[in-house]
């Protein structure tokens, strides 16, 4: 019976260990698949020139004329190609002011045709993923990334690891200017994820001086990891992928200390002042206590001893 009974536990114990095992697994499984599900957020901003970049169709000067400079050129000159003699009449004077807007016209048409192209590109690569082994390696020689730079923005919580990054690089061209644009990646345990879609830019030949900066927050989704960087450049007339970098090429792509800003928390340092007091009542206590066993050691029992005689 003992037997039987020592059995009868041992089967319930490892019955319940299983339960508990099989509870743990479903688990782990549901706190994977959300962090897998985790909706990944990223904000960027686009520099060039030192300056923040204001997309354009037209090839921008080397010196980097922005777009008031250029909406102030085609003003002037499609008002100086209407203006007015000094004896025009009201009609003259309607001519210039429908040429001025018609030059207005014209660029806000240009950036609005380069809105939808640049939406329908952040379309195609949204939410989308690639393996490192799917990269392509690209052959032509007509376009190349000369160089390229990570700069560590922003940690939070000063634990190395940062939510806010750029990406700064140089792409060339055999071309006097082409129109491209680019897409940033970042990649974990071999997956890419790509995280910004550019706007469309002019690079021109081998200038030194064109270099264009994506600046990223991490907002959500990305745990901290040391990831790599992959960037690809598109050719914006054939929509063809024509040079890329990653962290194979460039050692500044790799292993990079990056966190979603959801991972950044700052730890303050929390002062607790311990104050230790007795009551008097303990003391009290502690006192006629001690004055007891005092008494007690004093004072000696007597005990009365009769004599017996015997007779």
């Amino acid at each position: 019976m003992k037997i039987q009974s020592a059995r009868t536990i041992l089967s319930t114990i490892a019955l319940l260990a299983l339960l508990s095992a099989h509870v743990d697994a479903q688990t782990n499984t549901k706190d994977t698949s959300s962090t897998a599900s985790e909706n990944k957020k990223v904000t960027s901003q686009e520099y060039r020139y030192d300056k923040v970049y204001t997309p354009l169709e037209q090839p921008t000067p080397v010196s980097g004329a922005d777009t008031e400079s250029l909406t102030e050129s085609l003003t002037t000159k499609a008002a100086d190609s209407n203006s007015p003699s000094p004896n025009a009449d009201f009609s003259e004077n309607s001519k210039s002011s429908n040429g001025t807007s018609h030059a207005t016209s014209n660029l806000k048409s240009t950036l609005d045709t380069q809105d939808l192209k640049t939406a329908q590109r952040v379309q195609k690569y949204a939410n989308t993923t690639k393996l490192s082994s799917s990269i392509t390696v690209v052959s032509s020689n007509e376009f190349w990334i000369y160089d390229s730079w990570v700069g560590l923005v922003q940690d939070i919580d000063y634990d190395g690891y940062y939510s806010q990054f750029s990406v700064e690089f140089d792409a060339d061209t055999i071309f006097a200017n082409v129109p491209v644009y680019a897409v940033l990646y970042l990649g974990r345990n071999g997956t890419y994820d790509a995280i910004h879609v550019s706007s469309e830019f002019f690079i021109y030949g081998e200038d030194s001086t064109d270099s264009f900066v994506i600046e990223s927050t991490l907002v959500s989704g990305f745990p901290s990891y040391d990831y790599d960087i992959l960037l690809e450049l598109y050719d914006a007339q054939t929509e063809q992928l024509v040079a890329f970098s990653d962290s194979y090429d460039n050692p500044e792509f790799a292993f990079v200390p990056l966190e979603s800003e959801t991972n950044e928390y700052v730890v303050e340092e929390s002062v607790v002042i311990v104050q230790e007091h007795g009551g008097s009542l303990s003391w009290m206590t502690l006192f006629f206590g001690f004055l007891m066993l005092l008494g007690r050691a004093l004072v000696k029992p007597t005990t009365n001893k009769s004599k017996i005689v015997r007779s």
